[in-house]
C-alpha cells in the first residue's frame, strides 16, 4: 500500500471466507469526488500496478483547498494517469501534478481533449487563479497564490500523451482502451486490463441522443470485472428531451417577448455547443426573433470552433452528413450549405467590456457555476430587473452561486473586479470600504436539465447492461448516491460501494492463471476437438474408417488431459509455456548452459566395484567409450567375460540415470564427475559422489586392495599394450603370443573369496560363517504322506557321515569348496547352498534380503563352479 497515513478500510470479503492474498486484491481509493461533485480523481491498484482516473479540482473552493486529497497517496508510485475530458472537474489540477509533485507516471487523453484543455486550463489561470480576491481565501495580502502559472500548463503539455477512441494500450502491464463516452466532444470511458482483471471507467457519460455526439456504449464481447460509474443525478429521471427543448424555448421567448435580457450561465465548452445548435435552429426556423441577438460570451469561442471543426469524425453521423455536404458544395464552386458550426445567428463576444448591452439579447457566458468571469458580471448587472431571466442548464454543484440562486435568493453578494460603470446604482447596498457589497435580485430564475450526465433510469440500464459483479460510484453528492446504490442492491446480484473521499476500499479477485502453449510444444498437442472419439456404449463404432486406432474410454479420457513440460515464461501478467530452445525467439532470454565438474581421487575402489557400488543404487548404469563420442560401448551383465587380456581404455566412463551424470575413472584413482547443472542433475550428482565415498571405505575395497596378486604391477616391468611389448616398444623374445589374463579363468577358492567379499560390505565379515556339513536329501515320505518312524531309527550316525562325506566329495567335484554359508544378522540366520544358491530362513524379510545380494553377486562375478 502507498499511502502515506492510514485509512479506513472497507473489507469486501464476507467474514466466513478464506483468507485471500493480498495481492489479489483490488483497492480502490478516491481523493476525490467521493460523495462530492468536483475534484475527480480516484486511485486504483492491482497486482502492484497503479492507476489514477482523472485529477480536477472542486469549483466551489478555491487555492490548495480546491484540489483533491494529493497528501493521502504516493503519487510516485502512480504508473498511469487517465484523463476522461477537459472539464475542469476532471482535468485542472493536472499542471499542478505534473510540475508540482513527484509524479514520474505516463499520462493519456484523447486527441480533442488535449487540443481544448490547453485552453481551458489557460483561461481558468486568467480568469480563476491569478489575483483571487480575499473575501474568497484565507490570505492576508488580499490575494492567494495561484496553483501554477501558464508557464506550468505549456510546460507539461509534452508530456501528455494522445490517443484515439477504440485503439487498445499498453504500459508497464497495463491495458487500455477508451470508448467513446458522449459528455463531450473527446469524453471517453476507459477499460482497464490488469492481470487479466477488466475495469471499466465511465467517467461522465451520457447516453441519451443529442444533435453532435455519440452517446456512449458498452463495450463488446468483454467481460467486465468492476465498473466504475457516475451517479450525478442518483435515481432521478428527466423528461423527454424534446418536451425539454421546447420548455427552454419557451422560457427564452417569454423573457425576450417581455423586453428582457436572458443569460445562460455555461461551461466554455461541453453542453454550449448542444445549446447554440438548438438555438441556431429555432431562429432559423422563426424569423420573428433574428432581431434578437445570441451572444457567445468566452475568449475561447473562436479556438474552440476550430477544434469542432477539426473532430468532426468524433461526432454522429448528422453533423458528418452536413459537413460533408458542405465540402462538397464549396468543392464544386457553388458554395453548397452553411457548415453543421457555421453559425449565421450566433456571435462571439470575448469580453463584456465590448459588449453593447442595449435591448433584448441571449448571452451563453462562463463559467457554469457563476463563480466569477463573464457570466458572473452579467448576473450582477441583470439581476436587479425584473424583466431579465436566467436560465440555468447545466448541473449545479453544492456551494456554487448557480446553486445558489435557485433557491431564489432576494439579494446576492458583488464579487466581480471593477464592475462596469453603467451598472444600476439602484439594488447596490453596502459603501463602506472593507464591507461586502449585496445587490438585489428581482431577475426571474428557470433551470432545465440539458446537463449531458445519464439520469438515474439511464444509468441502472447501463449498469445492468455492463453485468459487473462490482460497482463503485463515484461523482455524486452523497445522498443521491447512497439512493442509487439502495436501488442497485435490490436489482441483482453485484457488490455496491459509494465510499468517501480518502476512504479505502479493498475488492477480492480470484482470477484463472492461463497460459499459452507456444513454438515446437504447441505442435506437440492435439487439440482435444480433433481426439478421436470415444467408443460406443456398444463398444462399435460406427464412424470408423480403415486405419484408425481404436482406443479405449480410458485411453480417451486420457488424452483430454494431456501433460506437458517446458519453460513458463511470465511477461508482465501473461503465461507462455515453451521449450527452453524457444526461450530466444518467444521471449528474447538468451540460454545457458552450465557444465559441472568435479574430481576425487579414490585410492582402493576400482571401475568394477564403483560401477557395482551404483548399480545398488541407480539400476542400469551404462558403459560408455570416451574414444567413439559417447557412443555405449556395453552395458551391464550382457557381455561375459574374455579370454584373453585385451587392451583396456585409457578412462572408463559410466553414465548415470539416462546419461544425467557421466563418471570418468581414470589412471591412478582419479575420478570425475561430470553433468550439466539444473536442479535435477545437482541432486544426482550429490547422489553418486555419496556413493562414491562410500565405496572407498567398505570392507570390499579394502580387502581388495591388500590381495596379493599373480601379475606385475611394477611400472617399468609392466606391458602398456597386452601384448609383451616392452615400455621401449620391442618385441620380447619369450612374449611372442599375448600372454593369457590372470583374472579369465580363476580358481572356485577364488570365486568363494569374491562372494565373500561382496557379503562382507553387506553384512559384515563377522557375519558370515561357511558351513562344514552339507545339506543331505530329506527322507522320502510314503504314499499317505507320513514318514515312516522305524525307517528314520534305522539310519544311524555311521551311514549320516557316510553320506556326508560322499556328498562333499560330489561337491569337490563340482568345484565347490564348502557346501553353503550361513549369514547371522542380530537373531535372524539364513542359510545360502552354493550348489543351487538356495536360501533358508525362518524370517521371510531377511531371507529376501540376502537371497537379492547373493543374487547381484553372482551376476558380477563368475559362476561358483564354472
Amino acid at each position: 500500500m502507498a499511502t502515506k497515513r492510514p485509512h479506513s478500510a472497507m473489507n469486501a470479503q464476507a467474514e466466513d471466507e478464506d483468507p485471500i492474498d493480498p495481492s489479489d486484491e483490488l483497492m480502490f481509493l478516491a481523493l476525490g469526488g467521493g460523495n462530492e461533485v468536483g475534484r475527480s480523481c480516484h486511485i486504483i491498484q492491482y497486482k502492484g500496478k497503479t492507476v489514477m482516473l482523472d485529477a480536477g479540482i472542486h469549483p466551489s473552493y478555491e487555492g490548495l483547498g480546491a484540489l483533491p486529497f494529493y497528501d493521502e497517496f504516493d503519487l510516485s508510485t502512480v504508473d498511469l494517469l487517465l484523463i476522461t475530458h477537459f472539464h475542469q472537474d476532471h482535468s485542472a489540477s493536472l499542471p499542478y501534478v505534473l510540475s508540482k509533485t513527484n509524479f514520474a507516471g505516463r499520462v493519456y487523453m484523447t486527441h480533442p481533449t488535449k487540443a481544448i484543455y490547453k485552453w481551458t486550463t489557460q483561461d481558468a489561470v486568467r480568469v480563476h487563479n491569478t489575483h483571487t480576491p480575499a473575501s474568497s481565501s484565507s490570505g492576508t495580502d488580499g490575494y492567494v497564490s495561484q496553483l501554477y502559472t501558464e508557464q506550468d500548463i505549456l510546460s507539461t503539455m509534452p508530456m501528455i500523451q494522445t490517443i484515439s477512441f477504440h485503439t487498445t494500450h499498453s504500459h508497464n502491464g497495463i491495458r487500455f482502451t477508451p470508448y467513446p463516452a458522449g459528455h463531450v466532444l473527446g469524453a471517453c470511458m476507459y477499460l482497464i486490463e490488469i492481470a487479466g482483471l477488466n475495469i471499466l471507467f465511465t467517467g461522465d457519460y451520457s447516453r441519451e441522443t443529442d444533435r453532435h455526439l455519440i452517446p456512449a456504449t458498452v463495450p463488446r464481447n468483454v467481460k467486465v470485472d468492476c465498473l466504475i460509474t457516475e451517479s450525478t443525478f442518483g435515481i432521478s429521471t428527466r423528461t423527454p428531451r424534446q418536451e425539454r427543448e421546447n420548455a427552454l424555448i419557451k422560457s427564452i421567448t417569454t423573457i425576450l417577448n417581455r423586453g428582457g435580457r436572458v443569460l445562460m450561465p455555461t461551461t466554455a465548452v461541453g453542453n454550449t455547443q448542444e445549446l447554440l445548435l438548438i438555438l441556431e435552429d429555432y431562429w432559423q426556423r422563426h424569423e420573428e426573433y433574428r432581431k434578437f441577438p445570441i451572444y457567445y460570451a468566452s475568449g475561447l469561442a473562436r479556438k474552440v470552433m476550430v477544434v469542432y471543426q477539426t473532430y468532426v469524425d468524433d461526432m454522429n453521423d448528422t453533423i458528418k452528413a452536413k459537413f460533408q455536404a458542405s465540402a462538397v458544395g464549396q468543392s464544386v464552386g457553388e458554395g453548397g450549405t452553411a457548415g453543421p458550426w457555421d453559425f449565421q445567428f450566433v456571435r462571439a463576444l470575448k469580453g463584456i467590456d465590448r459588449f453593447e448591452d442595449v435591448g433584448g439579447s441571449v448571452v451563453l457566458a462562463s463559467p457554469g457555476m457563476l463563480q466569477n468571469g463573464p457570466s458572473r458580471a452579467l448576473l450582477e448587472r441583470w439581476a436587479p430587473e425584473a424583466k431579465n431571466g436566467v436560465v440555468i442548464t447545466g448541473y449545479s454543484v453544492e456551494g456554487t452561486m448557480a446553486k445558489t440562486i435557485l433557491m431564489e435568493p432576494d439579494e446576492i453578494p458583488a464579487v466581480t473586479q471593477n464592475r462596469s460603470a453603467n451598472m444600476p446604482s439602484m439594488g447596490k447596498r453596502g459603501g463602506v470600504e472593507g464591507e461586502k457589497q449585496m445587490i438585489k435580485r428581482r431577475c426571474t430564475v428557470q433551470e432545465f436539465n440539458f446537463a449531458v450526465h445519464v439520469d438515474g433510469q439511464e444509468n441502472r440500464e447501463f449498469i445492468e447492461e455492463v453485468g459487473a459483479p462490482v460497482v463503485i460510484l463515484v461523482h455524486g453528492e452523497k445522498h443521491n448516491m447512497n439512493r442509487l446504490k439502495s436501488r442497485l442492491l435490490g436489482i441483482g446480484k453485484m457488490k455496491v460501494y459509494s465510499p468517501a473521499n480518502c476512504e479505502e476500499v479493498r475488492i477480492p479477485f480470484r482470477q484463472e492463471k492461463v497460459a499459452r502453449v507456444v513454438g515446437r510444444l504447441a505442435s506437440q498437442i492435439q487439440p482435444p476437438t480433433l481426439l478421436p472419439s470415444p467408443p460406443d456404449s456398444n463398444g462399435e463404432d460406427e464412424d470408423m474408417e480403415e486405419g484408425d486406432v481404436k482406443r479405449s474410454k480410458a485411453e480417451h479420457d486420457a488424452s483430454l488431459g494431456q501433460v506437458i513440460s517446458g519453460v513458463l515464461v511470465q511477461n508482465d501478467f501473461k503465461l507462455s509455456l515453451m521449450a527452453p530452445e524457444d526461450l530466444k525467439e518467444y521471449a528474447g532470454l538468451a540460454t545457458t548452459t552450465l557444465v559441472c565438474r568435479q574430481h576425487i581421487t579414490l585410492a582402493s575402489a576400482s571401475p568394477d566395484l564403483i560401477k557395482w557400488a551404483l548399480e545398488g543404487t541407480f539400476g542400469s548404469i551404462t558403459t560408455v567409450s570416451p574414444d567413439s563420442n559417447g557412443t555405449k560401448a556395453e552395458t551391464n551383465g550382457s557381455d561375459e567375460a574374455a579370454d584373453e587380456e585385451v587392451k583396456r581404455p585409457e578412462n572408463t566412463v559410466f553414465e548415470i540415470m539416462g546419461g544425467a551424470v557421466r563418471l570418468i575413472c581414470k589412471e591412478r584413482g582419479v575420478t570425475e564427475l561430470e553433468w550439466e547443472g539444473n536442479a535435477t542433475n545437482d541432486g544426482i550428482a550429490d547422489a553418486v559422489m555419496a556413493v562414491l565415498l562410500t565405496v572407498e571405505t567398505s570392507p570390499a575395497a579394502v580387502k581388495h586392495s591388500s590381495k596379493l596378486h599373480s601379475h606385475l604391477h611394477d611400472e617399468d616391468a609392466k606391458d602398456y599394450d597386452g601384448f609383451g611389448d616392452s615400455p621401449t616398444g620391442e618385441k620380447k623374445a619369450n612374449d611372442a603370443f599375448p600372454r593369457r589374463n590372470p583374472h579369465a579363468n580363476i580358481t572356485p577358492e577364488d570365486r568363494l573369496n569374491r562372494l565373500f567379499m561382496f557379503l562382507e560390505a553387506q553384512f559384515g565379515e563377522e557375519s558370515i560363517t561357511p558351513i562344514a556339513k552339507p545339506k543331505l536329501p530329506a527322507i522320502e515320505p510314503t504314499t499317505n504322506g507320513q514318514v515312516d518312524a522305524e525307517e528314520a531309527n534305522e539310519v544311524d550316525a555311521v551311514d549320516i557321515e557316510k553320506k556326508e562325506a560322499n556328498e562333499l566329495a560330489r561337491l569337490h567335484g563340482l568345484g565347490i569348496p564348502v557346501p553353503g554359508l550361513e549369514i547371522k544378522v542380530d537373531k535372524s540366520v539364513a542359510k545360502v547352498w552354493l550348489e543351487r544358491l538356495e536360501v533358508e530362513c525362518a524370517n521371510k524379510t531377511f531371507g529376501d534380503r540376502v537371497r537379492a545380494v547373493v543374487e547381484r553377486a553372482v551376476e558380477t562375478i563368475a559362476p561358483i563352479w564354472q
